[in-house]
């Protein structure tokens, strides 16, 4: 093969010249870039980190130890920062270093997982020398949020609490709003200089899902806190955390009003950063602040007949489904005292058979003692009887059947009731078991009455959701009817702590959409007691009537009464006796002294507790 031509030669010398010229200039252009980098300053906004992320009572950027959640405010350090030494030139006490779970001091050789945190607003200038030797300045910018009410003071993120609204809309900047003690301004500080800023504040469930959000919300020039020296403030509106969105949309406070609940936690945020406080209970009452408890509530729903459809959903899971909405608003509703029936989501629903004919009432009427003769009956088709001596008390008499059935195999539940108001003295029922704990079946011996005895009155109770549940009178409402004593006692769990609700298809009569049985005092302590019995319509009323939880209010509260009894008629409030109304003006308010009663006569201290203290976790924000 010849050698190349001339040409080729010259064109192949052209192409690596070219090469070799173009990784100079590449070279010589990094140089360039690296001398323009070494007098460049970066910038960095941080969020002076002083809520309580792992909600251990501690502001986060107060404490020598972050576990997991406490760095969830941390900002970490650019990775072209790995390796560099950094020093402080400015803004002492404003931001700090940390690695792993420990701050560090300035000085310190950066590793790669570093991270800023925020510890006061200001600004900051930090040097950083890279591992090539050349020079970095850093300019940080620290901002901080706090909250305040409506008189002006102070309400920090980790030791104040925002809460639930009690009082109706108005519009802001009047009179009324001015009396709103559970509205929050949201206080922005900024370093002064700063740019302008948008600020979008969230709300936050008590299982960390995302509730509602104000975004680019409307600012004012506030006054900032003396201990925040250096900087200048902005404000927002008196916000509102709110029950539901019936109060949220309402004209007056569409654009101040947040969907909230107790246990979770409004987040400020500003430049991708944020701060949270956390909803409780009322931030000022007789007791100081309320924090956040739990009740126990067992919820059952009543089919019509043995394998019918239940009394609401249409099918066991529409029951389930529609309960679990019900508590849900129940227990917002509740929230505006701090009170929390837990994640209604989560709330184990029974949908149920009418039981048997398993109880036996002794006394059900007058509670007279016996005047001699015989109780007789059948037992799952078994026969027993029983001679009542003259003068026998209702508890002797109740005590020889148990000692009857007790022969038979069978137990027996001996539980009093309340006394009536035409009563001597209280009744006493049996709910009869069969070995294996089921419910025993009870009837008449072919017709026969049950008792001889002429003032000894015994009956045996029989449930029939499908022809009405019959509901008590003012002469027996401490006691319940038969029926009403039937259904709740077959399904008693033994502790007077939880509370009963039961959902039947509806009360004879009319005008009864719900009841509730509350704690007695000494011997008239009813078995009957923390109990609620809801029929459809109750459910029905949901939005007009709040119904649900206007009956757990009588028994947290401990009162068969309503404030319009004895008070002025209010009918914003939760309690009131007759009020109807879905709008925002319904009856769905607490007040702070009905909150403090509820603690008094239901909380941790009192006699028969149905609150037990439910302390704060963290919640994952993002």
């Amino acid at each position: 093969m010849g050698a190349p031509g001339l040409a080729g030669v010259g064109r192949a010398l052209r192409a690596g010249g070219l090469a070799s010229i173009a990784v100079v200039a590449c070279l010589a252009k990094g140089e360039a870039q690296a001398r323009a980098d070494e007098g460049a300053t970066a910038s960095l906004v941080l969020m002076a980190d002083l809520d309580d992320d792992d909600a251990n009572g501690k502001p986060d950027g107060e404490q020598n130890v972050l576990l997991h959640e406490a760095r969830a405010d941390l900002v970490p350090i650019d990775p072209s920062l790995d390796g560099a030494v950094l020093h402080l030139v400015s803004g002492a006490g404003k931001v700090r270093l940390v690695a792993g779970s420990t701050p560090v001091p300035f000085g310190a050789r950066v590793a790669l997982g570093w991270a800023w945190q925020g510890l006061a607003p200001g600004r900051a200038e930090v040097s950083a020398r890279l591992k090539s030797g050349r020079e970095k300045k850093i300019a940080i910018e620290v901002r901080g949020v706090t909250m305040r009410d409506v008189v002006g003071k102070n309400v920090p993120m980790t030791k104040g609490q925002a809460s639930i609204d009690r009082t109706p809309p108005t519009r802001a900047g009047t009179p009324e709003a001015a009396a709103d003690t559970d509205a929050l301004r949201a206080v922005i500080a900024v370093p002064d200089g700063a740019d302008t800023i948008d600020v979008t504040v969230e709300s936050y469930g008590a299982t960390g899902v995302k509730l509602d959000a104000l975004a680019r919300i409307a600012l004012a020039p506030a006054q900032c806190p003396e201990t925040w020296p250096g900087v200048h403030c902005l404000e927002t509106a008196p916000l509102r955390f709110v029950v539901d969105d019936v109060d949220r949309s309402h004209p007056l406070v569409i654009e101040r009003s947040l969907r909230t609940e107790v246990g979770g936690a409004i987040v400020v945020r500003s430049a991708g950063r944020k701060q949270a406080i956390r909803v409780l209970g009322p931030r000022e009452s007789e007791l100081g602040a309320i924090g956040r408890y739990r009740a126990h509530i067992r919820p059952i729903v009543l089919r019509a007949a043995a394998g019918a459809m239940p009394a609401i959903g249409g099918s066991d899971a529409g029951a389930v489904a529609m309960l679990r909405a019900e508590l849900a608003l129940a227990s917002a509703t509740w929230g505006q005292c701090g009170v929390s029936f837990g994640d209604a989501s989560k709330l184990d629903v029974a949908v149920v058979d009418p039981p048997p004919r398993h109880l036996l009432s002794l006394g059900d009427d007058l509670g007279l003692p016996a005047s001699g003769g015989e109780v007789r009956l059948r037992v799952d088709g078994r026969a027993i009887a029983v001679t009542v001596p003259r003068g026998a008390s209702l508890e002797q008499v109740a005590h020889q059947i148990a000692g009857a059935l007790s022969r038979l195999g069978y137990g027996a539940i001996i539980s009093s009731n309340a006394r009536v108001l035409p009563g001597a003295e209280s009744g006493l029922d049996l709910s009869v078991r069969r070995p294996n704990g089921a419910l025993a079946h009870l009837d008449g011996q072919n017709g026969a009455p049950l008792s001889t005895d002429p003032t000894l009155n015994v009956r045996i109770g029989d449930v029939e959701p499908a022809d009405g549940i019959e509901h008590f009178s003012d002469m027996n409402s401490m006691a319940g009817t038969l029926e009403e004593r039937t259904l709740v006692k077959a399904f008693d769990d033994g502790d007077p702590s939880s509370i009963e609700l039961f959902v039947v298809p509806y009360f004879t009569g009319v005008g009864r959409i719900g009841e509730s049985f509350i704690f007695g005092d000494g011997h008239d302590s009813p078995s009957m007691r923390n109990t609620i019995l809801l029929d459809r319509g109750g459910v029905r009323a949901r939005r007009s009537s709040f119904t649900l939880a206007h009956e757990l209010g009588h028994i947290l509260l401990q009162s068969p009464g309503h404030p319009d009894d004895y008070t002025a008629d209010t009918p914003t409030l939760l309690m009131d006796s007759a009020a109807s109304d879905a709008s925002a003006f319904g009856p769905r308010r607490l007040s702070a002294s009905e909150c403090v009663r509820v603690l008094r006569q239901s909380g941790p201290a009192s006699r028969l507790p149905l609150l037990t203290p439910w302390p704060l976790g963290p919640l994952n924000l993002k």
